[in-house]
């Protein structure tokens, strides 16, 4: 994808642009995007603990396979 050939088609279609509520959800769009730059950021403390300590489970290779987890639930569920 040509990133700025794509920029410039919607910047076109933006100019053209007559409908009012179109432009205010991308207005609403722009300001929820700039306002935080990064999701990290919008998260709270624990939940930030709650992925290191996943993170750290990955490194630790303490993980289930999709198959291990999926007998589980057969087995609960009787299925």
């Amino acid at each position: 994808m040509d990133i700025q050939l794509e920029k410039h088609k919607l910047m076109e279609w933006l100019i053209n642009l007559k409908d009012e509520s179109v432009i205010s959800k991308l207005k609403t769009l722009k300001n929820n995007t700039t306002s935080s730059s990064d999701w990290a950021d919008a998260i709270s403390d624990t939940e930030k603990l709650m992925i290191n300590a996943g993170l750290k489970d990955i490194k630790d290779g303490n993980t289930f396979t999709h198959e291990q987890v999926m007998k589980e639930i057969n087995d609960i569920y009787d299925m």
